[in-house]
């Protein structure tokens, strides 16, 4: 079994991933609702700053030359009704929009206003007594019987000259407008300057928690998985999965899903507004939207499968690192760094070209998308210049309208960037159900057995197989019952299924067939905390966590107090040496105590176990990193330890268990012998060649008492 070779994640629907994504925002609604109306609040302030633009534009700039009525002074106050009021020459003035002109120019004129206009000819402002409603650059002025006349379009006005002081009466509305639009532009700046600054923050609080709370539940959830899951995905991988891949999420929550919100708000806005400004330009600017269609649907098609890729290159990276730098010192020892350097470069190739994939697909679809936005802009200023020229439109609608397509085609080229989140944030998702999704091979039972706080230690096989893969049993009938209090010890070649005994008390595997039992109830029917509560071990491969000494022998367990922490210690002759450390019980150790001899750490792991005051005691190959003179040090402790309670040793040196009570030999998964040392040798079977192995040049075989 490779266990670098990631199986493929079952994909789901991205309808499906969603609502599961989103059942994790559930309870931030509330926050998540408040940030979606702050958006609407940015797309306003947003949308009105063009719109400004072309209201100074058309109602002040270009304003002069607009289409006015006129009348008598004395009815100027009815005149307010249509907006502001000129008042020049005994006349008062008001200013109509084009299109309320061409409305009015069908009805009698309202208590005897009359048309008005000002125009410009060769370099001179006339006003004129009429509307020129196209091309008014276009008009001519004539002087007929000694009065000037303009005329435009087939029809002949009235004029007359505008002096300086004239145009400056009628310019002063604009000077006012202009204040007051300058004083609003500014507003919708700052306004939506700062409510994007709270919508931010809000939002980094949002996915922030979200994503604490996501990695709690994965950190939670693989505390509680079996070793045969570990077995086979190696640390480097669900590292991936905790750090990477949670991370991809928070920027779907913290960004993209209110940002795309917003942008969908800003794109029916700008269509709302488009529309309402010219129909034709609107339609006009939307003829690249079936382009830009079809190109999304191909980004989509391809951009999951490249994140889907690269994050799987990813986590086969992280594994070799990982697994490579904790085994540096082999790697050295035997002069592999080359061949070592030559695999990392594999790993790092590959990565390489599936990020360059995905790279040139944004590179591609980015630049496609401000292609297709440009295209709208010179089809824009086609049509829209010529309706300008010829007076169907308004020079500040054609400006407006430049604006509001780049802003309609900002959301669309940043969607490459929020749709490859997105994509990301889904590969991470599918990766991150995957996981939440396999169910622990040991669970508690759904009607658990209680035994009482204090036990007998009673542990019986009955007719137990096992096996770590399919049907290669590594235990084949194993029956045996070790009574309360006992020692026993378990011998036999590497292989023999010594070390499997003791993973299986534990409950770290489960068996396939019989039962084990502890005091008479099937260990599948006690609860994990309940049934490890009352064994403690002591390994060969002794893991130390980063902190110190006395943390690493309490394991921050709350109930265990400093004097039982320096009394466990004082128990296995390790408090001598922790005192002499400049820290004591305070020292920092290393990564995995690297600071210590591997007789030391197995001291401390032997502390650790006593701290802890188990009922049942295993010691799996616990001595062999421990010289001589250590040993008989920690074997008389062991004897004081192990009295009361059931102890079980596995281990390879005979001289270590000759005073167990009964020693169970192990030869290919099955039992083979059963007795206490000296009934062993007298039986003269395995258990006798594998003393002889080991003494023969030492002393002669004892005699069987």
């Amino acid at each position: 079994m490779n266990i670098h070779a990631e199986k493929t994640v079952k994909t789901m629907k991205d309808t499906q991933l969603l609502t599961k994504l989103l059942s994790y925002a559930k309870p931030y609604w509330r926050m998540i609702v408040l940030c979606i109306a702050l958006a609407f609040l940015i797309v306003v302030a947003d949308l009105a700053r063009p719109y400004l633009i072309k209201v100074a534009i058309d109602g002040h700039i270009n304003g002069l030359h607009k289409p006015m009525l006129s009348a008598e002074a004395s009815q100027a106050d009815r005149l307010r009704s249509y907006g502001a009021v000129t008042a020049w020459n005994g006349r008062a003035y008001v200013r109509l929009e084009p299109e309320d002109a061409a409305e009015r120019a069908a009805r009698q004129p309202e208590f005897g206003a009359q048309q008005a206009q000002i125009v410009r000819i060769d370099g001179k402002d006339w006003l004129i007594a009429g509307w020129i409603a196209k091309q008014p650059e276009q008009a001519t002025i004539a002087e007929v019987g000694g009065k000037a006349e303009v005329s435009a379009g087939g029809q002949t006005f009235a004029a007359e000259p505008l002096d300086a002081t004239a145009l400056e009466a009628f310019r002063k509305q604009d000077y006012t407008g202009f204040l007051w639009l300058g004083v609003a532009f500014l507003s919708a700046v700052v306004i939506g300057a700062l409510v994007s600054y709270l919508q931010s923050n809000l939002l980094q609080y949002t996915g922030q928690t979200i994503i604490f709370n996501i990695r709690q539940q994965l950190f939670q959830h693989l505390s509680r998985m079996s070793m045969s899951y570990f077995d086979r995905n190696p640390v480097g991988r669900l590292v991936v999965r905790v750090t990477q891949d949670t991370e991809a999420l928070n920027q779907l929550y913290s960004q993209v899903v209110v940002n795309l919100i917003k942008d969908v708000i800003v794109l029916i806005g700008i269509v709302a507004v488009m529309l309402q400004l010219s129909v034709k330009l609107a339609l006009l600017s939307f003829a690249v939207l079936p382009f830009l269609a079809v190109l999304t649907f191909w980004y989509r098609s391809v951009i999951r499968d490249a994140q889907r890729k690269s994050r799987m290159i990813l986590s086969r990276l992280n594994s070799f690192l990982a697994e490579n730098l904790s085994g540096i010192r082999i790697t050295q020892l035997f002069i592999r760094e080359e061949r070592q350097w030559e695999q990392f470069d594999h790993h790092n190739t590959e990565y390489y070209r599936a990020g360059m994939r995905g790279t040139v697909i944004n590179s591609i679809f980015q630049p496609a998308i401000g292609f297709l936005g440009n295209l709208a802009i010179a089809l824009l200023l086609w049509y829209g210049g010529a309706s300008v020229i010829d007076g169907g439109l308004t020079f500040g609608i054609v400006y407006a309208f430049t604006h509001y397509v780049r802003q309609f085609f900002q959301p669309l080229q940043s969607l490459a960037e929020k749709y490859n989140q997105i994509q990301t944030a889904m590969v991470g998702a599918e990766r991150i159900f995957e996981t939440l999704g396999e169910k622990p091979a040991i669970v508690d039972p759904e009607q658990p057995k209680r035994l009482p706080k204090e036990i007998r230690g009673e542990i019986a096989f009955e007719n137990v197989w096992f096996a770590y893969i399919g049907e290669d049993w590594v235990l084949k009938d194993v029956s045996f019952t070790i009574q309360p209090g006992q020692t026993v010890a378990f011998v036999g070649a590497t292989g023999a299924g010594k070390s499997s005994i003791i993973q299986l008390i534990n409950r770290f595997y489960d068996i396939q067939k019989g039962s084990i039992k502890l005091d008479g109830v099937d260990i599948r029917d006690i609860p994990l905390d309940d049934l490890r509560r009352y064994i403690g071990i002591v390994q060969q491969d002794v893991f130390l966590f980063t902190g110190d000494i006395a943390s690493n022998i309490r394991l921050n367990h709350p109930e265990i107090t400093d004097e039982q922490v320096v009394a466990a210690a004082r128990m296995v002759h390790m408090d001598e040496f922790v005192r002499s450390l400049s820290g004591g019980y305070k020292t920092l150790l290393g990564e995995r105590g690297i600071n210590l001899s591997l007789g030391q750490r197995q001291l401390l792991s032997f502390a650790r176990a006593i701290a802890f005051r188990p009922q049942i005691l295993i010691l799996d190959e616990a001595t062999s990193n421990i010289d001589t003179e250590t040993e008989l040090i920690v074997q008389d402790a062991l004897m004081n330890i192990s009295e009361g309670r059931t102890t079980l040793i596995v281990a390879h040196r005979l001289s270590t268990i000759q005073h167990a009570d009964q020693i169970i030999v192990m030869h290919k998964g099955k039992v083979r012998e059963t007795g206490n040392h000296y009934q062993l040798l007298a039986q003269r079977g395995y258990y006798y060649r594998l003393f002889e192995l080991q003494y023969k040049e030492q002393k002669p075989v004892p005699k069987a008492r």
